[in-house]
């Protein structure tokens, strides 16, 4: 089965609520959505997940490289040869891990379709039937930061997600407690600095709200700092889990030569794909570290279908996912992917299970 074209379609999808972070608010979430065209009839999906402040990459810029470099060099090449095919990526544009993790994507629907079967068959099968999501809070004010907490609870999720680093320490710290107080001991809890801090901050922070019993607290420091990491990991009870700053295997080496992690976020937009975040979850296993596979706020039905194919089938998610498609109004896809009691189950369905909605599709398309 031969490629025969790849479309990259720019799309902006606003968000529930807005996402306030330390690096940026997101109102709404740009995107493309890639088709990859075959010589026998199958078009394969996929979605690369647009975060300036996280990747480095624009959507104009993504799309530019799909189309001008990409897209060039799969036209005529086998579908069925995932590798070589990631390999040819490589060889022609250094980095831009989200435009390549929206072909791995596609490709990885078309082999699944041609085979007839969901994608987590190829994968290796199911580990777990479900997986977990997470409900993400914005930092805002305490109160209004309880309020959003209880609506996921509300919704079934088992997880909650803090957004900190914007505003005074003590805040931070506030936020915590009463977002802990309320919701009681049952529920995980974890925060997001997103590189906001020091080492120093960060360990004053952590030792404050001990008591809150954080799941874990992401990238705390500057994504390049990893002796800052190793320092907040030493100092404190709460596990250390690099984000920005750990996109694929090699970074997670060297996190894991400095001891600078006790767990990892990883993310197939971070990865380039589905192949470098299985490379990099074996890394992780075999340094005996946790995992949490994220998504990001504002995806589609599309991406996160393939990371839930992706987490059912990891051997190991000690820390469940953040997959967030529930973060949206309205999808691309006929058929939305929602959670039950904040869990997401695999599409059965060949391939990724998803099929765009060409209205929906029309609706949400921009013009760059």
């Amino acid at each position: 089965m031969k490629i025969t074209a790849i479309e990259a379609i720019p799309v902006a999808i606003p968000l529930n609520h807005p996402l306030k972070m330390a690096v940026a608010t997101v109102s709404r979430r740009d995107s493309l959505i890639v088709r990859i065209h075959t010589n026998e009839g199958l078009v394969g999906l996929g979605e690369a997940v647009i975060a300036p402040y996280f990747s480095g990459e624009t959507q104009a810029g993504a799309k530019a490289a799909i189309d001008t470099l990409l897209a060039p060099v799969l036209v005529g090449q086998d579908v069925f040869n995932i590798h070589a095919n990631l390999a040819r990526l490589d060889r022609v544009l250094y980095g831009n891990p989200s435009a390549k993790s929206a072909i791995d994507i596609a490709l990885h629907d078309l082999l699944a379709q041609a085979m007839n079967v969901p994608l987590y068959i190829l994968l290796g099968g199911k580990v777990r039937d479900q997986v977990n999501s997470t409900w993400a809070i914005s930092a805002e004010e305490p109160t209004q930061a309880e309020d959003e907490a209880l609506e996921g609870i509300e919704q079934g999720f088992q997880a909650i997600k803090i957004k900190v680093g914007v505003g005074s320490l003590q805040k931070d710290i506030e936020r915590i407690r009463t977002v802990r107080k309320r919701i009681g001991n049952n529920i995980h809890l974890r925060a997001d600095a997103n590189q906001a801090w020091s080492p120093e901050a960060a360990i004053q922070f952590l030792k404050a709200v001990e008591d809150c019993h954080l799941q874990f607290i992401e990238q705390p420091v500057h994504r390049y700092d990893l002796d800052g990491m190793a320092k907040v990991a030493r100092a404190v009870d709460t596990p250390v889990a690099p984000d920005e700053g750990l996109f694929n295997a090699e970074d997670a080496l060297r996190h894991i030569r400095l001891a600078a992690a006790d767990g990892a976020v990883m993310k197939i937009m971070k990865a380039g794909g589905i192949v470098g975040c299985r490379q990099l979850a074996a890394v992780l296993q075999a340094a005996n570290l946790n995992l949490h596979l994220g998504g990001m706020p504002g995806q589609t039905s599309i991406s996160a279908a393939a990371e839930i194919h992706l987490a059912v089938s990891l051997p190991d998610l000690s820390w469940d996912t953040g997959i967030y498609p529930h973060s949206i109004s309205h999808d691309v896809v006929t058929e939305r992917l929602v959670p039950v009691g904040g869990a997401y189950l695999p599409p059965e369905k060949p391939g990724l299970g998803v099929k765009l909605d060409e209205a929906a599709l029309a609706h949400c398309r921009i013009e760059l």
